[in-house]
């Protein structure tokens, strides 16, 4: 293959000015645009153009390049790495590296030839690339002093001829640093030579003014890696750490330090390179404000308790308790958040609905959140890292590092979202309640009193949480109730037969669970979804909860919000309530102009049409609403008659959940009843088999696969538990209603279609049995 006169024209661009790479690809571009597909020059002008896309990133090579699209147009950017091209284009690549007089594109052709080991001898590429690196930085080098030098350009801080300098420095720094890693992976002898060369720029880094340090740093880190390295590095580190002590500097001077004491020989010296490294934590510290400051003193805690240091971690540990918060200005951050039209008038329906005061409690503590279990992480969103502060120290409790892959921390992110709006409505509600029933301690206590695990002399600490937070005093309704839920849960696992003790084991003393194991075992309890996860949200203190009870308890926050305060009420009720019988319907005196209780009202009143329950209205604003939520629940084709008209019923049902909340779970067990009928029909002798041999059948057949199996033993305990009264008659709302339909629907469909795999048979001789 031959150059082509205008390819190595524009890879030559810039040669006598050794332009960085990036323009040298821009000239490449331009040639391939202004080409015809299909031609010598253009195919030439893409391979070399691509070579000059590619960046080194933690070793190893790769291109951010789309199909022959640059990094600067709007498009998706694809990652490729070397052996991922064409071969064609290694083939370009070599015919044109020993032809260019731009060293470093044509150390950036050998080296790529090197990655992909090609042609017979690939060494020879690695020792080109080393050669013509070297030759770049010195002439890079030779430029800069030059440049700096003509009276033209006389170097004033700042400046841009102080820019240009620094930057021809700092990429003859960078060519260096790839040639010793070439000539250190394969043990070439230039080696030796190159560790020279980057010493002897690192001293003269030291004696420019201004000086670069960044020239320094990108040597020093390759170069202790090795210890054949540590003796020639000794000296420009100590002189380096020396240099850089002056405010504005100091985290200079803490990184040549900590490379100094990976190269120190004796302990005495490292406990001394330690003091040092100590001392220049604290200089940063010191010069530094606000939420760096305290960052800082971190990083300066941390080396002390890792170097041994008692004296100096005590003297970090009383700088960094005397931060007051006025030291620390955050700003908050707000996000709007539109409600649906109608949405707290909605919630508010629920309230003047019911006929007594215990009727309204009740509605409030059985309709939980939507919660959904799951949340598409939007393109280009980007998780910014996430520092937790106690500020009772000031102290970093916790750090999320970005990540913009993850989509748990969205899904969190969304569930507290969900959590605040809800708790607008929770707030509405009792809000309503207090106007409607005008309740006091004395109502309130033999009402939440009744569970046997509600304790009258605790509930009246709780009532007394309702009273004030109907008087705006939520720090008392919050210090109140708080304590009171973390009883309510210790009793209702303890009555459950369920752990809440550790016992003493030799000198450690035997302990009742706090409320972060008491969260841990609520599952446990069988609360209906999404119960377990809202307490979680909003009590726990994990990543992405809102760690409520340890804000408020451990003095963390100012005085919380209202609708957050009734949150926490509201899961008091739903701890005392769930699982309990509701409270006996008392139509209210003016029932004739009423919205209808959600129980026995609409019977009672003997209307001519459905009247919707008025849970419905926390999710759908209108009965024509529900046809969307069931849009996607199709009856598979093909599956038994009798199992079809199940499942059409299932689907109806969730659709008239809208007029009886509870229809929901009764939609989702005559799934179950489908399931089983496909199951009986697939599996040959099922008879009269109890569900749970025919989902075992099924299993060991090949019928099910282990995740349809473990989905439909769930399943069927869900369904024990509720028909045999061991669990109180769930409610879900109609969207995670919807999705486990349709996750049933679709179980359905695929195990209708399945085939079982056919019994394993040896190969026996029927005469003799061998």
């Amino acid at each position: 293959m031959n150059a082509q006169p205008a390819v190595l024209n524009a890879v030559n661009s810039g040669a006598d000015s050794l332009e960085p790479l990036r323009k040298v690809g821009r000239e490449l571009r331009a040639g391939y645009l202004n080409t015809l597909p299909g031609d010598w020059e253009h195919e030439h002008f893409a391979a070399l153009w691509a070579a000059m896309e590619f960046r080194l990133q933690d070793g190893t090579w790769g291109a951010v390049l789309g199909p022959f699209r640059t990094t600067e147009d709007n498009g998706d950017l694809v990652p490729r790495t070397v052996k991922d091209m064409a071969p064609a284009f290694f083939d370009t690549w070599a015919a044109y590296a020993p032809e260019t007089t731009h060293p470093l594109a044509r150390a950036r052709l050998h080296h790529l030839l090197w990655e992909a080991r090609h042609g017979t001898r690939p060494i020879e590429h690695l020792r080109s690339a080393v050669h013509s690196y070297r030759t770049g930085a010195r002439t890079l080098l030779t430029k800069a002093e030059e440049y700096q030098g003509a009276p033209a350009n006389l170097p004033e801080p700042g400046g841009a001829a102080t820019f240009e300098v620094g930057l021809a420095r700092l990429r003859a720094a960078d060519a260096l640093v790839l040639a010793h890693g070439l000539a250190a992976a394969t043990q070439q002898s230039e080696r030796t030579d190159i560790v020279g060369e980057m010493i002897a720029l690192g001293h003269a880094a030291l004696d420019w003014t201004p000086p670069v340090p960044d020239v320094l740093t990108r040597m020093t880190a390759p170069l202790v890696a090795s210890k054949d390295n540590w003796s020639a590095l000794h000296a420009l580190l100590e002189r380096a750490a020396d240099e850089y002590c002056g405010e504005g500097r100091f985290h200079y001077r803490v990184e040549f330090l900590e490379e100094l004491r990976r190269v120190v020989r004796t302990d005495d010296e490292r406990r001394d390179v330690n003091e040092k490294i100590h001392r220049a934590r604290m200089g940063l510290a010191d010069s530094s404000t606000g939420l760096r400051k305290l960052l800082a003193l971190e990083d300066a805690a941390r080396h002390a308790r890792d170097s041994g240091l008692t004296d100096a971690l005590n003297e970090v540990r009383r700088t960094q308790q005397k931060i007051g918060r006025d030291e620390m200005p955050m700003d908050t951050i707000r996000t709007p958040v539109s409600l649906p039209p109608g949405y707290l008038e909605a919630a508010s329906v629920a309230i003047d609905s019911a006929g007594s005061m215990e009727e309204a409690l009740h509605s409030i503590a059985t309709t939980p959140a939507t919660m959904s279990d799951s949340a598409t992480l939007p393109s280009g969103l980007l998780s910014l890292p996430t520092v937790y502060i106690n500020p009772n120290g000031p102290v970093v409790t916790r750090t999320v590092e970005s990540d913009s892959t993850r989509g748990d921390g969205f899904l969190l992110q969304q569930h507290v979202v969900a959590l605040e709006v809800h708790g607008l409505a929770v707030e509405a509600q009792l809000d309503r309640v207090r106007d409607r029933f005008r309740p006091t301690a004395e109502d309130l206590t033999p009402f939440l009193a009744r569970p046997q695990h509600a304790v009258e002399t605790r509930m009246r600490g709780l009532a007394r949480a309702f009273e004030a937070f109907w008087e705006g005093d939520v720090d008392t309704a919050l210090s109140l109730a708080l304590p009171r839920l973390e009883g309510i849960l210790r009793r209702r696992l303890k009555a459950a037969d369920i752990g809440v003790i550790t016992p003493g084991k030799g000198e450690t003393i035997g302990q009742v669970q706090q409320l972060g194991s008491l969260l841990d075992k609520l599952d446990e309890l069988g609360f209906p979804e999404p119960w377990s996860l809202v307490l979680r949200t909003v009590l726990g203190n994990a990543e992405g909860q809102m760690n409520l009870r340890n804000n408020v308890l451990h003095d963390l926050v100012d005085t919380p919000s209202r609708h957050r305060t009734a949150l926490v009420l509201q899961i008091a009720l739903a701890a005392i309530f769930l699982g309990e019988q509701p409270p006996a319907a008392t139509a209210p005196a003016d029932s004739r102009t009423r919205t209808p209780l959600p129980w026995n009202a609409a019977a009672d009143q003997h209307l001519p049409f459905p009247v919707p329950d008025p849970r419905a209205h926390h999710f759908v604003t209108q009965y024509a609403d529900m046809h969307d939520v069931v849009a996607g629940l199709t009856v598979p084709s093909g599956i038994p008659q009798s199992a079809a008209t199940v499942l059409h019923t299932a689907r109806e049902l969730l659709r008239h959940s809208y007029f009886c909340y509870e229809f929901s779970t009764v939609a989702l067990l005559h799934a179950l009843i489908a399931m089983e009928i496909v199951l009986r029909a697939k599996i040959p002798d099922s008879g009269t088999k109890p569900l749970n041999t025919l989902i075992r059948q099924g299993n060991e057949s090949g019928l099910l696969t282990e995740r349809q199996t473990e989905f439909l033993h769930e399943g069927r305990k869900l369904r024990n538990r509720i028909a045999h009264g061991q669990r109180a008659h769930s409610v879900m709302p109609p969207h995670w209603g919807a999705g486990m339909l349709t996750t049933s629907f679709a179980l359905i469909s695929e195990v209708w279609a399945a085939q079982p795999t056919p019994l394993a048979t040896t190969g026996t001789d029927e005469g003799t049995g061998i």
